[in-house]
């Protein structure tokens, strides 16, 4: 059980990290955008939208591996 525990908060803690990381990473992206549109700045500022969506595609399945996990404590507290 307790092993358990640690994991879930290790993937909640990678949970946080991602979603910070998209957050920085979508307003990096916008704050190229606000500047002269460069066709450079308009090539890193849609990489960094991408990255964003992948971030954001990430952060959903650690949310559905964090769930997991909590459904499993839930039922091993309920069989002991």
């Amino acid at each position: 059980m307790e092993s358990l525990k640690e994991q879930i908060k290790h993937e909640t803690e990678l949970l946080r990290l991602l979603w910070i990381t998209a957050i920085v990473t979508t307003g990096g992206a916008l704050g190229l955008l606000l500047g002269e549109a460069t066709p450079v700045r308009i090539l890193l500022a849609g990489l960094g939208f991408l990255i964003t969506l992948i971030l954001i595609a990430v952060v959903l399945r650690q949310e559905i591996t964090v769930r997991r996990l909590l459904r499993q404590m839930r039922e091993k507290e309920r069989q002991a």
